[in-house]
């Protein structure tokens, strides 16, 4: 029921003005037609009917038909009946009573009855509006869901919006400033209105506006009349706000003295366009539950540092019980570890926690206002914060200790809105967990690790996590890092597992980390690999950017290694002296294999834009454009011994070299089943394969693939320098 519901009574209520204007002599109906805008209800369509009938000589009874409608998807409808008398040769005076439709913006359907009397003359007015809903009073309004800390718990309240009962009143004079009879006018009226808020505050308030006329239009019937109306209304609910109105107003009868555009017995009926509504937090107070883990929320409790030192905040936090959440406040210096307790959230004072409500399913955000919380491990033997089942941290600095947020074997936390930094170990680290999501957040300036030797992964020591990564991740599941920014630090994303020795002696991970998403994550000036997987499975990247140009020292950005079935798609890779390394390698492990690369961007690496080394298979390369490579655009390096295990099922489509220092394509080793075509724009030489007697090229191709590079086949067989 919306515009076709309006459209509707329109036409009906013109038919019966036509048919009542037929039956009349010297008078009819009115058609009025009303533009406009307010900050309120934004802009206004609208036209009302005026309908006279039982015509005395002093007196007239009217029906009236309207309809209104906004841009915030507000309808209403009106139908009403009053009287209007002449007392004398000056005054007239009338009373009225409307019923009222309302279909609002929130989808909710809202009745009304209201009664209204006035005191008219051609130079004051006075009128007097009552209103009062009836029926369903109030409506949902999710927009208005709030969570609340109410008697130490956290409720939450599902947002209503209702229509509230009121009266309002205006008085109005006639500015001199035309002559009596001109048909130019100017009206300025003042006036005040009421609310009741029922389960809100109410609202009270005034209101002005000037009224600008000009009547018996040229073209149109007598009695026509066109007003400009500007109007000011200020109250305790929506403030000041502003209104102008543009009306035009045409007499459907036969012209007659009783039409004149000012006579009183024939002005508009001036009432509130739409029942008037409140929205807020009004349902009854019901359980929150944790959005992230279905839990409900228990105890609330406040942690600062004037609740003593960690060992006493950690006695509160424990006290708190399971599910608590613990609010943080203020700079709070930690000389041990901050321990959270199974399905407590720790949220910080600038942090918002989704709740859903227990009872409706509705949902909301409790958010925090105060300022920045701030958790500083003094000691580097520490971390900062630990983890439990189901537990969360949101809206919090970290800064110092060992690790800045760190869990171990336990299953579905969350790290939402953390800012952490200068810690002498990892940002995040995450060892054996299950169910992990790191959103919103930003890890930046850790200790920076130098020493090679120290700080880079070895394959003799496959399981030693790597130090100072911003995010490390060992042997988790389902982990994902969303919105997630990375600065100057030495690792930026790290992954890996345990290995084990298979029957054959070679090394494999029986718990890899798996199902690792990473969406929207930039990381910028890594000291070594921007991001580095080791015996992983099931990861996705999507939209990525990696940046070492300004990096003073750097390696490759992103290196895969014994790791399978990785799809990555939207990268933008920038510097670094690989930015995209795979690495079988057999000998050590299970190749890398089974991984799919599209929409990359690569600019500006210090070697290769893509380099595939020794023994990865099964990897699909779509819609890559690599540009200004200080060597080479793409280097294949095939192992030369068969127990190493083929370089093998490369595929290239719609991959183009457009700028290399050495040449666009380089092959070296054993490559078996290469296919696609690699487009070169501006190689100084499109294709060099290593062919000394160490170091040949042997191309073989089992299956008929074929294998170009700038549209040049390349054929099967030991390849000379040239590639041919």
């Amino acid at each position: 029921m919306r515009s076709s519901v309006i459209t509707a009574l329109l036409c009906a209520a013109s038919t019966l003005a036509i048919t009542t204007s037929a039956k009349a002599d010297a008078i009819g109906p009115t058609v009025e037609i009303t533009l406009g805008g307010g900050q309120e209800n934004g802009a206004i369509g609208g036209f009302d009917i005026f309908l006279p009938f039982g015509f005395g000589d002093r007196s007239i009874g009217f029906g009236d038909l309207r309809g209104h409608m906004n841009n915030d998807q507000m309808d209403q409808l009106s139908a009403g009946l009053g009287w209007r008398m002449q007392l004398d040769g000056v005054w007239t005076v009338g009373a009225y009573g409307y019923y009222d439709y309302l279909h609002t913006g929130y989808d909710n359907d809202f009745h009304q009855i209201s009664a209204g009397a006035e005191l008219i003359s051609r130079d004051m007015v006075f009128r007097l509006n009552g209103y009062l809903p009836f029926g369903d009073k109030y409506g949902s309004a999710a927009e208005a869901n709030a969570a609340l800390i109410e008697a130490g718990r956290l409720v939450f309240r599902a947002g209503q919006e209702h229509a509230l009962a009121g009266f309002d009143g205006e008085a109005g004079f006639r500015l001199p400033m035309f002559d009596a009879k001109s048909p130019a006018q100017m009206m300025l009226y003042g006036g005040g209105y009421w609310y009741d808020g029922d389960r809100l505050d109410d609202i009270t308030g005034v209101s002005a506006r000037a009224e600008l006329s000009f009547s018996d239009l040229p073209g149109f019937t007598t009695g026509s009349t066109f007003s400009l109306s500007a109007g000011f209304t200020y109250d305790n609910e929506d403030k000041a706000e502003g209104q102008f109105l543009a009306r035009l107003r045409i007499p459907l009868g036969k012209a007659g003295p009783a039409l004149a555009a000012r006579d009183p017995l024939m002005q508009r009926v001036e009432r509130a366009n739409f029942i008037r509504t409140g929205v807020g937090a009004t349902g009854d107070a019901e359980a929150a539950i944790y959005a992230d883990t279905g839990n409900v929320v228990g105890n609330v409790r406040t942690v600062s540092s004037a609740t003593g030192n960690a060992a006493a905040i950690n006695e509160t936090i424990a006290a708190a019980g399971e599910n608590a959440l613990i609010l943080a406040d203020g700079v709070i210096q930690l000389d041990q570890t901050l321990l959270l307790s199974s399905g407590q959230f720790m949220v910080g004072g600038q942090g918002g926690l989704e709740i859903i409500g227990a009872r409706s399913g509705g949902a909301a955000t409790f958010t925090r206002s105060g300022a920045e919380t701030k958790l500083v491990g003094s000691t580097t033997t520490s971390d900062v914060l630990a983890m439990a089942d189901d537990s969360g941290a949101v809206g919090l600095s970290i800064r110092g200790g060992r690790d800045g947020v760190g869990a171990n074997g336990v299953e579905n936390i969350t790290l939402r809105n953390l800012d952490i930094a200068e810690t002498a170990g990892h940002g995040i680290f995450l060892s054996e967990v299950d169910g992990a999501l790191i959103e919103g957040t930003r890890i930046h300036d850790l200790t920076i690790c130098s020493n090679n030797t120290t700080c880079e992964f070895s394959i003799f020591n496959p399981d030693r996590s790597v130090p100072n990564t911003a995010i490390s991740l060992f042997s988790s599941n389902d982990v994902t890092i969303r919105d997630v920014a990375i600065e100057n630090v030495t690792y930026g994303i790290f992954a890996n597992a345990a290995f084990e020795d298979d029957a054959d002696w070679k090394l494999f991970a029986p718990n890899p980390t798996t199902g690792l998403a990473i969406e929207n994550v930039s990381i910028t000036n890594t000291r070594r690999e921007a991001i580095q997987l080791v015996g992983a499975e099931d990861v996705s990247i999507r939209n990525l950017k990696i940046d070492n140009s300004a990096a003073a020292r750097t390696m490759d950005l992103i290196v895969i290694m014994s790791s399978t079935g990785i799809s990555m798609d939207g990268l933008t890779l920038i510097g670094g002296v690989n930015a995209l390394q795979f690495i079988g390698p057999s000998s050590f492990a299970n190749a890398a294999s089974d991984i799919q690369v599209s929409n990359v961007t690569i600019d500006g690496p210090s070697r290769s834009g893509i380099m595939l080394n020794m023994g990865s298979t099964d990897i699909a390369f779509s819609n890559i454009v690599i540009r200004n490579a200080e060597e080479h655009g793409i280097y294949l390096y095939g192992p030369s011994y068969s127990f190493m295990g083929p370089l093998e099922n490369i595929s290239f489509d719609n991959v183009n070299v457009e700028s290399s220092g050495l040449e666009a394509v380089h092959l070296s080793g054993n490559l078996t089943n290469i296919s696609g075509n690699i487009d070169v724009a501006e190689g100084a030489v499109d294709c060099v394969a290593d062919s000394g007697a160490w170091t040949s090229t042997d191309l073989i191709q089992n299956g008929g693939q074929t294998f170009s590079v700038g549209g040049t086949v390349i054929a099967a067989g030991t390849l000379a320098t040239s590639c041919h």
